[in-house]
């Protein structure tokens, strides 16, 4: 996650399309919901105590979690969450278009996962019918349990990339203690929760309520993290980069310039071409250098991240596409990503892509 080469990279998020995606997503969901709800039964068959029991799930959940992202991410982002999946799209990370297709995937997953986990446990698959129990108290837990995932999450792409798989692991196993739901502050594990015949199952009423404390959440820790990073007018000058994208076809350098600048945070990093007149800072550190490979040409020689980017330079829909997401592992790898909400007049929905 610290290099800045994503031509490097083994297997790349874009070298896979939309539904295969949407399958990382979901497996990953599945997965850590049959590690969450087997580390629970094999507490009950032993007969441990509550709290050897919450031990159980903790480990379960935190060294699978660790585990799926390290391998997942490349390929989907291993968000396996939908509020993580709704805090991406506010900085303009996931396209708006794709996050009830995201959802809808990690809710099936989890639900998927759920099912699994009953058979392999000998239990029924049915929907549990007991009184609706959600408190304002449980609603506050999971609101902070959120807040704390998103707030671990942006800290680590910000200044500990490399870390993010085992701090997040670590935070989300923490969650199985200081909340009661041990949804691991996730809207897909509140609704597998729900569909279980076990005393300790949430009520299909109670969804909702936890859910919207999750993105509630979610959009603080987004709000609070877009006011940190908001660069103070009294603040020292800072170093900043400068992305120099080079390519046979000029227009292409040109739209990979314009599209790094929609996405960067300017205080961060801001993209060139190379041979552009441009103010050049003498404090800014050496340029990054990013050679535009397209679809039929050799890699070329010489220093500086190669994209791949897989198609012609007539192909505007896919040149878009592949473009933006080299971008976006760019921004997240180096901690450049311009964090946004809803409604910011400062950008507009991302553009079609094929």
């Amino acid at each position: 996650m610290l290099s800045a080469h994503p031509s490097t990279t083994p297997v790349e998020a874009g070298a896979l399309n939309r539904p295969r995606r949407l399958a990382v997503e979901a497996l990953g969901c599945g997965l850590l919901v049959v590690a969450l709800e087997g580390a629970h039964h094999g507490a009950e068959h032993l007969g441990v105590s509550a709290t050897d029991g919450r031990l159980f799930m903790s480990l379960a959940a935190g060294v699978v979690l660790a585990c799926l992202t390290l391998v997942l991410q490349p390929l989907s982002g291993a968000h396996f969450n939908p509020a993580l999946t709704f805090a991406d799209a506010l900085e303009g990370g996931t396209p708006w278009r794709d996050v009830p297709r995201y959802v809808l995937a990690q809710l099936g997953g989890g639900l998927a996962g759920r099912w699994v986990a009953h058979l392999m446990c000998g239990e029924p698959l049915l929907i549990a019918t007991r009184t609706p129990a959600a408190s304002s108290a449980q609603f506050i837990s999971e609101l902070v349990a959120t807040f704390g995932l998103l707030v671990v999450v942006r800290g680590c792409v910000r200044v500990r990339p490399s870390a993010t798989h085992l701090v997040v692991a670590g935070y989300v196993a923490a969650t199985v203690w200081f909340t009661d739901s041990r949804s691991l502050a996730n809207p897909a594990l509140i609704l597998a929760r729900a569909v279980s015949t076990r005393t300790s199952a949430l009520h299909p009423l109670d969804v909702e309520s936890f859910v919207a404390a999750q993105i509630l959440g979610a959009a603080l820790a987004m709000a609070l993290f877009r006011w940190l990073m908001t660069p103070s007018t009294q603040e020292a000058t800072h170093r900043r980069w400068r992305v120099i994208f080079q390519s046979s076809k000029p227009t292409v350098a040109e739209k990979a310039a314009e599209v790094f600048n929609s996405l960067a945070a300017p205080e961060f990093a801001r993209g060139t071409v190379e041979g552009a007149l441009c103010e050049v800072d003498p404090h800014e550190p050496p340029p990054l250098v990013v050679r535009l490979v397209l679809e039929g040409e050799l890699e070329p020689r010489g220093d500086g991240a190669v994209w791949k980017l897989g198609v012609g330079a007539d192909g505007e829909g896919r040149l878009q596409a592949s473009l933006r997401e080299h971008t976006q592992r760019l921004l997240r790898t180096r901690g450049w990503s311009r964090l946004r909400v809803v409604g910011d007049p400062a950008h507009e929905a991302p553009g079609p892509t094929a």
